[in-house]
């Protein structure tokens, strides 16, 4: 049986920059915390999906160290109606490296964001067959900047975690793209 994705490669890079994420993200110590990203963002104004606003709760019920990557007064709920293939777009930024627990977190907040869209009376085994797009930006700070690393899967949400765990554990194909430092950091332009 084929689908909509067996022609597309299931992991990708996401060309994402310092200059896309929020400040709150970009200056979070590297404690190895995850921070949800807004679907987009006009004006400073971070623009989430409404069907989130449980999501941060849920996960820190279950442990997730996670936070909205926009500030409270920097962020507006939408609502949005419509069928698609991909059930959900989730994007998440990782202060640090993606270790092995940021990545059950990622894994948890996909599946709870999956079953918010297809609604809490969802069988177990129809979110995890539902096909959802991470987009996960991993930032990390070394001796020459901060660098920031892009990744996106496209994929049924019970292959998320192997997909991403390949991705990070070895150099083949699906390896995360090394990133570039950002040229001027150091520099706070005025907005």
């Amino acid at each position: 049986m084929t689908d909509a994705y067996s022609s597309q490669k299931p992991v990708t890079r996401w060309d994402v920059s310092l200059g896309d994420l929020p400040r709150q993200v970009v200056a979070a110590s590297e404690s190895s915390r995850l921070f949800l990203l807004p679907d987009k963002t006009i004006e400073g104004v971070g623009l989430y999906k409404d069907d989130v606003v449980g999501l941060i709760k849920t996960l820190r019920h279950h442990g997730v160290d996670i936070d909205f990557a926009s500030a409270r007064e920097d962020r507006r709920y939408l609502s949005e109606f419509g069928a698609t293939d991909v059930v959900a777009v989730i994007a998440i930024a990782v202060a640090g490296n993606l270790t092995g627990d940021l990545l059950k977190g990622v894994s948890l907040a996909v599946w709870h964001r999956a079953r918010s869209v297809l609604g809490a009376d969802s069988a177990r085994e129809e979110v995890g067959s539902a096909n959802i797009t991470v987009r996960i930006a991993e930032i990390e700070r070394n001796d020459r900047g901060t660098v920031v690393r892009g990744l996106e899967v496209t994929s049924q949400v019970a292959d998320v975690e192997a997909l991403i765990r390949d991705a990070i554990s070895d150099r083949r194909p699906t390896q995360l793209p090394p990133g570039l430092p950002d040229a001027d950091e150091s520099e706070d332009t005025a907005e």
